[in-house]
């Protein structure tokens, strides 16, 4: 079983169990979720405690539409439920655990077949065809409104040129794993970051990589030539 070391922070388990998350922020913890129970425990006990917060409100005699605005908040983020899989072991209940591998939707990429958390079976008919990049690497966006997720594959011994952040990106490995300066990354981790953090990321000579990222913005290429790629970063944002 996969030992899962970086996880969200507080202040995104609270925006997500809250309901204020971006779409695609909300739907890669979603993502997570499927992954960490750790992480399943730790939104549980936000979303009691805000729903503590609201019968505390309604007792001191908070206005109701404040009180409203936040039961329509904890309401947004509900999954929605297929009539027509009760009963299966998919996920139990709205506790996000992922399901047998079988009942878990796939993408492919040439000849390979990696499997994905079960929150992306209603999207995968959004993806769009891959796209090859720089230091053989694949691309596939989700189209999911203004959001920007994108799948992106890294081969076996590849290296993504170094770069900042001009916002935040947020990425879930979900096949593989992949290094930087700051560690080691695997399957169900949940890595943050901004312009704070110039990185490298490079997979090894064993194992190819998947991972799900959403960000707000495109990458900041920092090194030697590398820099001649940042009017074509878009590539990483479009």
């Amino acid at each position: 079983m996969t030992t899962i070391k970086h996880h969200p922070d507080n202040t995104l388990i609270r925006a997500y169990a809250e309901g204020t998350l971006a779409p695609s922020v909300s739907l890669l913890l979603s993502a997570h979720l499927e992954y960490c129970p750790k992480c399943r425990a730790a939104v549980q006990q936000m979303e009691m405690q805000l729903s503590d917060s609201v019968v505390s409100a309604e007792s001191r005699g908070q206005d109701s539409a404040t009180t409203d605005r936040l039961l329509a908040k904890l309401l947004r983020d509900l999954p929605e439920i297929d009539e027509s899989s009760q009963g299966n072991e998919v996920m139990a209940g709205s506790t996000g655990e992922m399901g047998s591998i079988s009942d878990l939707p796939e993408l492919t990429l040439e000849n390979r077949r990696f499997v994905l958390p079960q929150v992306f079976a209603k999207q995968l008919h959004k993806a769009s065809a891959w796209s090859r990049l720089p230091g053989r690497l694949h691309q596939a966006r989700l189209g999911i409104d203004n959001s920007h997720i994108h799948f992106i594959h890294m081969d076996r011994d590849s290296q993504v040129p170094p770069h900042t952040h001009r916002g935040t990106e947020h990425t879930l490995v979900v096949h593989g794993g992949f290094a930087d300066e700051r560690g080691d990354y695997r399957i169900g981790d949940f890595v943050t970051l901004d312009g704070r953090h110039t990185h490298q990321p490079h997979t090894d000579d064993v194992e190819d990589c998947l991972v799900i990222s959403a960000l707000d913005a495109p990458l900041q290429f920092t090194s030697g030539l590398a820099r001649m790629l940042n009017p074509l970063s878009g590539l990483f944002f479009r």
